[in-house]
């Protein structure tokens, strides 16, 4: 599922049935807004034809049947938040649930004061079940969404990574032992360079995919949350560390060694990505929305297996995790309702349908993945720590796309040294500071 476009369909779904008490799902929350409401509006990032669409409506009409609580749904498309903010100011916010990615969520509510304390729904249980939803999401996802003052502004639903994909038919040799470490990855890079093959794809246009390479050297070198420490240090003391440097000259390994497929830095998205489907790159570092965006180019003989991100030989094997769920606002007038619809859509029933419908690895360690995804689902439950881009840094998405996304490809593509590249980047962002600061 990869997120990129937007549209907007509304479905009013109100089904008529005896309806139970609210109670029937177990209040959630003690925050307030619309205790005894039996209705709430749902806005959602999604867009009618998408297969999570059909999910959440036949979810809602379920949910609708079993409460008696009519849920407004309207399919929003992925502008929900920036359509939702202008209503967010007064007392008459447009939706009393929302679903988007952590970092909208958490930018456009919890970080403006507008979330809703999410916490009580992680202490009450999933509809139907004898787990609370806290028991199903795990404690390292929780952790991620909380805000500085500890409460929950997400209830996550599913999750994404980044893995090294590739054809299992192509690599046999690889499927039975992939690299676990940076210098047995570079082996095998060289090995079927040796060989005539181009070992990596990448669509150089997207330079957040280009960074994500530097940005995960510097989180397998430091640590989880200590990238994040570096970068918002803002003497620039921090990129003095070797750890950083180190990290740069891995990077420089990668550039120096051209293993790239021939066009990687000028092509248009997505060239390069269907370029390795067709078995012309070994490769592929990408988010675990890469096999739905590329298994029509793929065809049958595609077998997707993928690894993690080789640990360095600092040893620090954190998996990232992009986090998507809901949030609802302060201002919710029926916030308690749209709770109690959190607890249901939490149900396996339902995870058990975005896994195999949407193709995503949900939140619930006892819904597996659809094949394809087995291994990056496998890495999240395995993994040492969980962090998220960018190792967690807030405000500074000015500073992703001006500097080091721009300064990543010129190290990646080996226009840069590792020093020149660390040099540049601490002076930039100790002057980015300066200026935001």
């Amino acid at each position: 599922m990869r997120l990129r476009t937007t549209t907007k369909s509304t479905a009013l779904v109100a089904v008529a049935a005896l309806a139970l008490t609210l109670s029937a799902c177990g209040g959630a929350s003690s925050a307030g807004g619309g205790e005894d409401s039996k209705e709430f509006t749902y806005w959602s990032m999604y867009k009618e034809d998408e297969p999570r669409a059909k999910v959440i409506k036949d979810a809602v009409a379920a949910f609708t049947q079993e409460t008696g609580i009519k849920v407004e749904l309207v399919f929003q498309g992925r502008e929900v938040l920036n359509k939702l903010q202008p209503t967010l100011v007064g007392g008459n916010v447009a939706a009393d649930l929302v679903d988007q990615s952590q970092f909208k969520i958490r930018d456009t509510l919890a970080a403006t004061g507008n979330a809703r304390d999410l916490s009580g729904v992680l202490d009450a249980k999933v509809t139907g079940e004898s787990k609370t939803v806290g028991e199903t999401v795990p404690k390292a996802y929780q952790d991620l969404v909380k805000d500085k003052e500890g409460q929950t502004y997400l209830i996550p639903t599913n999750v994404q990574t980044w893995q090294v994909f590739y054809n299992k038919k192509q690599l046999p040799d690889v499927a039975a032992n992939p690299p676990k470490t940076f210098d047995e990855f570079i082996a095998l890079l060289d090995k079927r360079k040796a060989a005539g093959k181009a070992p990596l794809a990448l669509d150089g246009d997207i330079l957040a995919y280009v960074d994500q390479w530097v940005s995960t050297l510097m989180i397998r070198e430091l640590g989880a949350g200590n990238w994040k420490k570096v970068l918002e240090d803002k003497s620039g003391a921090g990129f003095d560390k070797p750890e950083v440097l180190k990290a740069a000259q891995n990077a420089e390994k990668i550039g120096k060694g051209t293993y790239f497929v021939d066009g990687w830095d000028a092509s248009k998205f997505p060239a390069i990505q269907q370029k390795w489907a067709q078995n012309k790159a070994d490769f592929l570092y990408m988010g675990t929305w890469g096999p739905s965006e590329t298994g029509e180019i793929a065809g049958k003989d595609f077998e997707y297996g993928s690894f993690p991100f080789p640990k360095t030989a600092a040893g620090h094997d954190s998996e990232q995790a992009s986090l998507y769920g809901y949030g609802i606002p302060k201002k919710a007038k029926n916030g308690v309702a749209a709770e109690k619809f959190i607890q249901f859509f939490l149900g396996k029933k339902w995870m058990d349908r975005l896994a195999t419908e949407e193709k995503s690895i949900t939140v619930r360690a006892d819904v597996p993945a659809v094949k394809d995804l087995q291994g990056p689902q496998k890495a999240l439950q395995g993994a040492g720590s969980i962090h998220v881009s960018q190792d967690g840094v807030e405000g500074m998405s000015d500073w992703e796309t001006k500097i080091t996304q721009p300064l990543s490809k010129k190290l990646i593509s080996g226009q840069i040294s590792a020093a020149d590249y660390v040099a540049e980047l601490k002076k930039s962002t100790v002057n980015w500071w300066k200026a935001n600061g």
